[in-house]
């Protein structure tokens, strides 16, 4: 099998040596073919050129012949008699025309060598009225006489009398048999052709000739007509002949009227097979003595390569055979030589003493590797942060175990070989486009982070760091740093929550961590502000500007409160709901809460001073102290931090039986404050959800 696998790429070796011959006999006969053709073409346009050459020699001796026979006495005089005489015998001295003629004024004929079987008028004639009108020679179109059958150009002269008044025209027809006498008279290649068109495709000249396609007939259809029309000038092309023999064509068109519309296309066409009939011969030839050389080659290419290669070849075969099934005493048995399959022989002898001395370092040396392995496998896999590795394609190729926890994977089976890609929305969608940045532009991605749901652990938020593997000085693959970042995002979210409902100061001072989920008691000051004739006045406002003066209001409101440090639980609508001494604890919390209402009566006095009377606002405050449970509501998605008591309520019912702008305080409150502030005398309010009324006092000031 290997012999003749190795014996048949050694005859495609000879026949690629060869091979550059036959190259040489496809481009010779190519370059030929292309000399013949520029030749064809060459003798088709001198035959072109001569042809009109000739056809100019015609007309010019057709003018000199007019503009003679012009002058004559008998021409002038209009003697019919004398006059048709004379042309009679010109017309026996000049064969090539079909006729000769004078017509008077009228276009009536008078002179003719030729009888007519009736009147001739040639009135109607382009080349009868261009010479009156010229006083000059004129040339007619081509055509096929309708009496003789015969193509011809009409030419026609003015006759002037001494006055040079017109007095008629004298005419001849050239018949057109002239050009298949010049093809006759030459030495043409075989199958030459000369064919000559009107401009609407009538045959009017064909050598030589044809039965089918005769003086007269209509070829417009013909690929020859239709090729020389589109060409439009004189040029070369390959086309079909009349017969439909392919052919090399020289086209020139001829105008009747030097210069004017073309009248008549000529056309000289050679067959291909004529052309190329002696490049084909070379080329047969050529082509038969390289499939001698072929033949020669290959039979020398298979005993030389049976008799030098094969042999030693086989021996080599069996030899590494042997080695490859793990004898390594496995050898060639091959005598030294010069040749360089006896020189590889040689060398095959010594790699094999090679391997089995190698045999033992490999053993050790994998020992050593296999060892150094598993501690850092074992490094590997302490690493707290989850690492991943992935080729350049993005197919995950190590993992540890902090990786498989994180990504919420059992064991390192389920994620080997997957790509990134298929991890599911929206991780695989995230980390593919830096996956490629990184391992394809050498740019570390840091901080990348990505919320998503892992079974049974729930939302998540992971933050990837992104690096390529070196090797080998080239980039091999990506590395994924992974680390869980839930918990610091929940801490960073309860931070948000309260930069919104305490003030800076006591945000400064506040630890995130400590809050949790759920709550605990502890004694607070409630605060409920609430603006009064809001209702009232929401109907005389657009809900823009209704918006805008409600959170003026709210905004003086809130910024008293978060002055005194207060925690601003919530806006009820036109309400606002705080406390005092919560997150952090205030000793002088009940204090604070009464500065707080204070600095709201103040505020709002001084936005109306700022607001029109029609839109200004009163209010109301109420305040509480007693103890709430205070913390987290909700879930670590979304959650906010609030009170919740009845105290907190008892402060809401308090407010709700304010007056407008009046503060009012509970009993507790005022026990904390009276030698702080100045009230009014005690009253009593009944609270809604309490048996009992509820002692109250009008604050008024602080002493």
């Amino acid at each position: 099998m290997i012999a003749d696998s190795l014996r048949r790429r050694l005859l495609l070796l000879f026949l690629l040596a060869v091979m550059p011959v036959l190259i040489l006999i496809l481009v010779t006969n190519l370059e030929q073919r292309q000399m013949a053709t520029q030749s064809v073409r060459a003798e088709a346009l001198r035959l072109i050129q001569l042809t009109t050459s000739q056809h100019e020699h015609y007309i010019e001796g057709a003018k000199q012949l007019l503009m003679a026979l012009a002058q004559l006495p008998s021409v002038r005089s209009q003697d019919a008699e004398a006059c048709s005489t004379l042309f009679s015998d010109l017309f026996k001295r000049y064969p090539y025309y079909t006729t000769l003629g004078v017509a008077n004024l009228e276009g009536n004929s008078f002179c003719s060598p030729l009888r007519a079987s009736g009147p001739v008028n040639l009135l109607d004639r382009a080349y009868y009225q261009s010479a009156l009108e010229r006083r000059d020679f004129a040339i007619g179109d081509y055509a096929v006489g309708r009496r003789t059958g015969k193509a011809s150009l009409h030419f026609g002269y003015p006759v002037l009398d001494r006055e040079g008044q017109a007095q008629g025209v004298v005419f001849a027809a050239l018949d057109l048999k002239w050009l298949g006498e010049l093809a006759a008279g030459m030495r043409l290649a075989s199958g030459t052709t000369l064919s000559l068109f009107d401009r609407n495709g009538t045959l009017l000249v064909r050598y030589p000739a044809l039965l089918r396609w005769t003086v007269g007939t209509r070829a417009a259809d013909s690929p020859l007509f239709q090729a020389a029309q589109a060409l439009g000038g004189s040029g070369t092309l390959e086309v079909a002949d009349l017969n439909g023999v392919p052919s090399l064509f020289a086209f020139a068109p001829i105008s009747s009227n030097r210069g004017e519309d073309v009248s008549v296309y000529l056309a000289v066409g050679i067959p291909k097979d004529a052309a190329f009939a002696p490049v084909n011969f070379i080329f047969v030839r050529n082509l038969m003595v390289f499939g001698a050389i072929a033949v020669l080659a290959v039979a020398i290419a298979w005993w030389f390569g049976r008799r030098f290669i094969l042999r030693p070849v086989d021996a080599l075969l069996q030899a590494t055979k042997r080695l490859q099934e793990g004898d390594l005493e496995a050898r060639t048995d091959l005598p030294p030589g010069q040749g360089e399959l006896n020189q590889l022989a040689g060398a095959f002898d010594q790699m094999a003493d090679r391997l089995q001395s190698r045999e033992q370092q490999l053993r050790r040396s994998l020992a050593e590797t296999t060892e150094l392995k598993n501690l850092l496998d074992s490094v590997f896999d302490s690493i707290v942060s989850g690492v991943l590795t992935t080729d350049l394609q993005g197919r995950v190729t190590l993992c540890n175990s902090a990786a498989l926890r994180i990504l919420g994977y059992r064991d390192f089976a389920n994620l080997s070989g997957r790509n990134i890609a298929e991890l599911g929305s929206p991780l695989g969608s995230l980390l593919l486009a830096p996956l490629y940045r990184v391992g394809h532009d050498d740019e570390p991605v840091i901080g990348l982070e990505a919320s998503l749901e892992i079974p049974p652990r729930g939302l998540v938020h992971l933050r990837f760091s992104l690096s390529s593997l070196k090797g080998q000085e080239r980039t091999q693959g990506v590395a994924i740093v992974v680390d869980d970042v839930t918990e610091k995002r929940q801490m960073a979210a309860q931070r948000r929550l309260l930069e919104h409902m305490v003030s800076p100061a006591i945000l400064g001072q506040l630890d995130p961590e400590h809050l949790q989920l759920g709550g605990k008691r502890a004694e607070v000051t409630a605060l409920f502000a609430d603006i009064h004739g809001f209702t009232s006045i929401s109907e005389q406002l657009n809900p823009e500007d209704l918006v805008g003066l409600l959170n003026r209001y709210l905004a003086a409101m809130a910024n008293a409160v978060l002055v005194e440090e207060g925690t601003i639980d919530k806006f009820l609508g036109d309400a606002v709901m705080a406390w005092f001494n919560a997150p952090l604890a205030q000793p002088d919390h009940v204090m604070r809460a009464v500065r707080a209402a204070l600095a709201i009566r103040d505020t709002i006095a001084v936005l109306h001073a700022e607001i029109s009377p029609l839109f200004r606002l009163s209010f109301g405050v109420g305040l509480h102290v007693g103890e709430a449970v205070l913390g987290l509501v909700g879930t670590q998605e979304r959650m906010e931090y609030t009170a919740i008591g009845d105290d907190i309520n008892i402060a809401k019912r308090i407010q709700e039986h304010t007056g407008a702008g009046q503060i009012l305080i509970s009993a507790a409150v005022y026990e904390r404050v009276k030698e702080q502030v100045s009230v009014n005398p005690v009253t009593r309010i009944q609270a809604k959800g309490k048996q009992k009324p509820l002692e109250v006092y009008e604050l008024l000031d602080l002493k």
